[in-house]
C-alpha cells in the first residue's frame, strides 16, 4: 500500500538546481518521455536521498538518454553501493511481494585461481524448477549450457531464463564433471521466505530451529501469518530455544523484520511498545517529518506478535550474505535480550530504501533513504557485525537444514544445553583455495525496504 507524504519540493530542496526547465533553454534532442523520467529521478534524489547533499553535480539532464545510467552517475559512490532502479516496476513489485518469477535456487559464487566461476547451492525454494528438477543444496555448478562459467559471463548466466546446468564436484582441488545436468525455467514462485523449521530435540532440550531467507510480509501478510503458525509449532512443542538461520538472508521488509523480533523479543518488551529501530534521514528531510509527527517513518517499535516465544535469549546464524534487515533483527534485539551471534561476520548494511514509482508504474527507483539506529543509539556499521562465536559455513561440506552435524548448528545446541556435541568434520578445502564472490547486484533491491512513498506534484 503506498503512502502518501506532502511534501513540498519548494522548501525541501536545498540543492541548487541548475537542471529544471526554463523557457530559455535550448531545445533538447532527448525525448520528452526520457527527459520526464529523468527529472523524476532528480526531484526525488534531491527530496530523499540520504546523501542528497553528495550527489554527483553537474550533470544536465537534458543531455541523458538512459535515464538508469543518468540514475547511477548521480549516486555518492564513497558510500552507497545499493540504491536501485528499473525499468520494469510490476516485476519488482512480484519480487518484493514474495512471486518472482525464478529458478528457485540461491547461489553462492566462487572464483578459482585460474579465474573460473561456480556456483554451490545454498538452498532451494519448495515446489521451484529447481526443486522440480533435483537440484539440491550443496550442488555444485560449474557450467550453465554446456559454457564454463567466468568472471564475465558468470551472472547473466545465472539470471537466464531458461538453461541447463551441469554439475560438477571438487577433485584434488580441480574442479570435475560428474555428467549431471538439471534442466530449469523459471516461473512464478511462491517465495515463502521460511523455507524450513523444526523442533531439535536434544536429550530433552528442545530448541526450535527456522531458516529464514529474505524479510517478505507476503500478499496480505501471508508469509508473516505462515511464521505465526511455525512459532506456535515451537510453543507447543514446548521449545525452550531458538535457533534463527539467517545466513543467506540478504534483507527485505521493515515489516517482516519487527514481525520477526516481535516473535523473539521478551513478552513485556512487546507489550509496552519498546523501540526496536528509529530511522535517520537527510537532514531537510528529517527536519520535515519531525516538524510534522510522521512518526511512523521515525520509529518501529516490537508489538505482541501472535506467536511470540518470550525468550531472555535467541542464537542467530549469520555470514557475510546476511545483511540488511537480517542485521537489523539482530541490532533491535540486542538491547532487550541476549542475542548470541554465531558465524562470520555480516555484510554491513544499515542503510534502507524507500520503493518509488513514476507515475506511469513503469520505473521504479529505491534509493537508500536512511539508516536505522537501535535503542542504544548502534548504528554506522560498515564492516558489518561481529560473531561471538566464529564457525565457518563450509558450502563444500553443506548439510541439509537442521542437521546437528552442521557446526553452526552443533555450536548453538553446544551452548543453549551446556553438553558437547560430536566434532563436524572440517571441509576437505584449504582455506582460501577459492574465492568468494558476492555480487552487490544481489543486494540491491534487497534494501531494508521502508513502505512506499509517492510525490504529489
Amino acid at each position: 500500500m503506498k503512502k502518501i507524504l506532502f511534501l513540498l519540493l519548494a522548501t525541501l530542496i536545498t540543492i541548487t538546481i541548475n537542471q529544471s526547465c526554463k523557457k530559455d533553454e535550448p531545445e533538447s534532442d532527448i525525448p520528452t518521455e526520457t527527459l520526464i523520467t529523468n527529472r523524476w529521478i532528480y526531484e526525488n534524489m534531491a527530496l530523499y536521498y540520504l546523501w542528497n547533499t553528495q550527489m554527483t553535480s553537474g550533470i544536465d539532464y537534458m543531455k541523458e538518454a538512459d535515464p538508469e545510467a543518468y540514475f547511477y552517475k548521480l549516486l555518492y559512490d564513497e558510500k552507497d553501493k545499493w540504491s536501485y532502479i528499473t525499468d520494469d516496476y510490476p516485476k519488482l513489485a512480484a519480487e518484493l511481494n514474495g512471486v518472482p518469477e525464478t529458478m528457485g535456487y540461491y547461489p553462492a559464487f566462487y572464483q578459482t585461481p585460474d579465474n573460473k566461476v561456480f556456483i554451490v547451492v545454498c538452498y532451494v525454494y519448495p515446489n521451484s524448477p529447481a526443486a522440480e528438477a533435483g537440484l539440491e543444496r550443496g550442488d555444485l555448478i560449474i557450467s550453465i549450457d554446456n559454457t564454463p562459467l567466468d568472471t564475465a559471463n558468470y551472472y547473466t548466466k545465472y539470471s537466464g531464463q531458461s538453461y541447463t546446468v551441469q554439475l560438477g564436484t571438487i577433485v584434488n582441488h580441480t574442479l570435475t564433471p560428474t555428467g549431471v545436468s538439471f534442466s530449469m525455467t523459471a516461473r512464478i514462485v511462491q517465495a515463502d521466505p521460511s523455507i524450513y523449521h523444526t523442533v531439535l530435540d536434544v536429550n530433552g532440550t528442545k530448541i526450535g530451529y527456522l531458516v529464514y531467507v529474505e524479510f517478505i510480509p507476503g500478499n496480505n501478510d501471508a508469509y508473516l501469518q505462515e511464521m505465526d503458525n511455525i512459532f506456535n509449532e515451537f510453543i507447543s512443542a514446548g521449545v525452550s530455544d531458538l535457533i534463527v538461520d539467517l545466513r543467506y538472508n540478504p534483507g527485505g521488509a521493515v515489516d517482516a523484520a519487527i514481525h520477526l523480533a516481535s516473535e523473539i523479543v521478551p513478552l513485556t518488551i512487546a507489550s509496552n511498545s519498546g523501540l526496536m529501530i528509529r530511522l535517520q534521514y537527510n537532514a531537510d528531510l528529517q527536519y520535515y517529518l519531525v516538524a510534522n509527527n510522521f512518526n511512523s517513518y521515525l520509529y518501529y517499535n516490537f508489538y505482541p506478535a501472535a506467536g511470540n516465544l518470550n525468550l531472555n535469549r535467541v542464537y542467530i546464524l549469520t555470514t557475510g550474505r546476511s545483511a540488511s534487515a537480517s542485521e537489523l533483527v539482530i541490532a533491535g534485539l540486542d538491547p532487550y535480550m541476549e542475542v548470541v551471534q554465531i558465524g562470520t561476520p555480516t555484510y554491513g548494511k544499515y542503510v534502507g530504501s524507500w520503493v518509488i514509482p513514476d507515475d506511469k508504474n513503469k520505473w521504479a527507483m529505491m534509493p537508500i533513504v536512511s539508516k536505522f539506529i537501535n535503542n542504544n543509539g548502534f548504528t554506522d556499521f560498515e564492516d558489518g557485525l561481529t560473531p561471538d562465536h566464529v564457525v565457518e559455513d563450509n558450502l563444500f561440506s553443506a548439510l541439509p537444514f537442521g542437521n546437528v552435524n552442521d557446526p553452526m548448528i552443533a555450536r548453538a545446541i553446544e551452548l543453549a544445553t551446556g553438553k558437547s556435541m560430536p566434532t563436524p568434520k572440517s571441509g576437505a578445502l584449504p582455506s582460501g583455495l577459492f574465492k568468494p564472490i558476492i555480487p552487490e547486484k544481489m543486494f540491491q533491491n534487497k534494501s531494508l525496504i521502508i513502505p512506499e512513498v509517492k510525490v504529489l506534484k
